[in-house]
């Protein structure tokens, strides 16, 4: 007997800041599935996407840019 395996949608949500970004990550249905925050430069950027990618697969990010 095999176990089906099932690919979390995910879906980002970043607020941004001067010199950090703080994400969320939630699955299709709305559920929450972290919180963290990054610096808001090059290396932070890449763990950020690491971050998201982490859940599942990464379907959508919404981005709320600083002065928004």
């Amino acid at each position: 007997m095999s176990m089906a395996t099932t690919t979390c949608l995910v879906t980002g949500g970043v607020d941004t800041h001067s010199n950090t970004h703080y994400a969320v990550a939630v699955d299709h249905v709305g559920r929450l599935l972290g919180t963290s925050e990054f610096r808001a430069d090059e290396a932070g950027y890449r763990q950020l996407l690491a971050w998201l990618h982490s859940f599942g697969q990464l379907t959508t990010v919404g981005v709320e840019g600083t002065g928004a």
